[in-house]
């Protein structure tokens, strides 16, 4: 029904605009620093993310975003207790399971992560704790793919399950997909004007 619904609301006469509009967005987003772009994730979706990350059974999560200009992975966000450590760090694309998912655009989880040969443990030595266990799923907005959003089982922190689900790479997947539509919703907004003077 809502498919029908969008179809009606389709103005045939906005098709050169719309595609105007995302080559606009597209330079915009590429041409920016990923410290800029996670301002595009607002409160309340920080809200979402960091529930979805306790219903997984997480112990913190990460959002990883693309940065074109030195094909790194930056994490942008971090819902944990060590986020001013975490905030900044950079993984090379090509380096790692956060990278893997970025490349192949496919969600991973694993519950024996430290026995994986593709696990990085850079970001665990820097913080002096042990990853065990795993989700990451790709994120994307504005049209194309920006980045991962992981979520993380600690050895040293409390948790309220041993390792993940395939429902909990669902309800990581479904935020992402949510997050997206919301940061969509404002860039059209404020590049169409719909939010000035509001």
């Amino acid at each position: 029904m809502s498919g029908v619904h969008t179809k009606l609301l389709r103005f045939s006469g906005l098709t050169d605009a719309a595609y105007a509009l995302e080559k606009h967005l597209d330079t915009w987003i590429e041409s920016s620093a990923p410290d800029q772009l996670i301002s595009l994730i607002d409160p309340n979706a920080i809200s979402l993310l960091r529930d979805a990350f306790v219903r997984a059974g997480g112990c913190e999560g990460t959002v990883w975003l693309i940065d074109l200009k030195t094909d790194e992975l930056v994490a942008s966000y971090n819902s944990g207790e060590d986020a001013a450590g975490l905030i900044g760090f950079r993984q090379p694309v090509g380096q790692g399971i956060i990278s893997m998912v970025y490349s192949q655009q496919q969600p991973y989880c694993e519950n024996n992560i430290q026995a994986s040969d593709g696990h990085d443990d850079t970001l665990d030595r820097k913080i002096s704790k042990h990853t065990t266990a795993m989700i990451a799923v790709p994120f994307y907005f504005g049209f194309g793919l920006r980045g991962v959003i992981s979520c993380v089982q600690l050895e040293e922190a409390a948790r309220s399950k041993e390792g993940f689900s395939s429902g909990d790479v669902e309800t990581m997947t479904r935020v992402a997909n949510l997050i997206e539509r919301l940061i969509n919703e404002s860039l059209f907004s404020s590049a169409l004007g719909f939010s000035d003077g509001v």
